[in-house]
């Protein structure tokens, strides 16, 4: 759907090799909602930040910027994307959002502001709102406007609580400590540590390692494990390297618990991809 400056889109992309992706940014604000897929996204010439879903990812930008994505190979991505140019918005929402991204925080750059916070039950259901849209006719297009609104503008409450309740930033040295938190989670995917047994191998308390997590990744500690499990079972599947048995054994599941989370996360049962 696209009007005058108003884009809204949702759709599934999977590729074979990593994909860079380098798009111009418009003025306006532009909401990402990950559910699934593992990427890395910089705005601006900014830091680059690794996420995988479910995230919602905020960016308002005041001027023309850059956004520069790189989508992981063999993860499916199911996105849903609005975005609202300035010519849209007018002066006071534009003010009002930008009031909102203050409260956020965050470095600006080259006039674009990154946010992301994982994307919260009732900000999946609003997708599947869309997406499953019950409406025909004219009126289909004034029912999702009033949901696309509802979505950026629960994504943005979502990110300042979140934001609130994150306290400060977090050092270099634990940012690290958590990135490698996350490489052993995909090393002992099969078996995975305790929360506790993880927060011991990389010196942090359970608290920071959970709240740090969320920060770096925009999910949970074992939200992300999951999500990493079935990017690889999906993998192992689709190109015939295993069966369903084997790929749910390999990833750490029992075969009838994967097959649920398998269609709940990707929408078709892991025995369709054979």
């Amino acid at each position: 759907m696209m009007s005058g400056g108003f884009v809204l889109a949702a759709g599934i992309n999977r590729f074979d090799q990593p994909k860079r992706v380098n798009t111009a940014l418009p003025a306006g604000i532009k909401t990402v909602v990950l559910l699934s897929g593992r990427l890395q996204i910089s705005v601006g010439g900014g830091r680059g930040r690794e996420v995988c879903g479910p995230t919602v990812l905020l960016i308002r930008s005041s001027a023309d910027a850059e956004r520069d994505q790189v989508f992981a190979a063999n993860a499916p991505i199911r996105y849903l994307i609005v975005q609202m140019n300035e010519s849209v918005l007018g002066a006071e929402m534009t003010d009002a959002l930008d009031r909102s991204f203050a409260a956020i925080g965050g470095a600006s750059h080259s006039g674009a502001k990154l946010a992301s916070c994982p994307a919260s039950r009732a900000l999946q259901v609003l997708v599947s709102q869309i997406t499953n849209c019950p409406i025909r006719g004219p009126e289909r297009e004034l029912y999702l406007c009033g949901k696309a609104m509802q979505l950026v503008a629960l994504a943005i409450s979502s990110c300042t609580t979140q934001t609130g309740d994150a306290g400060s930033r977090l050092a270099v040295r634990d940012v690290e400590r958590i990135r490698k938190a996350r490489d052993l989670l995909v090393a002992s995917m099969r078996e995975p540590p305790s929360l506790d047994a993880l927060a011991q191998q990389i010196g942090l308390n359970v608290r920071k390692l959970s709240s740090g997590f969320r920060q770096v990744f925009g999910a949970s500690v074992f939200g992300f494990l999951q999500e990493y499990r079935l990017e690889q079972a999906y993998k192992l599947i689709s190109t015939g390297e295993m069966s369903v048995s084997e790929a749910a054994f390999h990833v750490g599941y029992g075969a009838a618990h994967f097959a649920t989370i398998f269609r709940k996360r990707f929408g078709v049962s892991p025995s369709s991809l054979r």
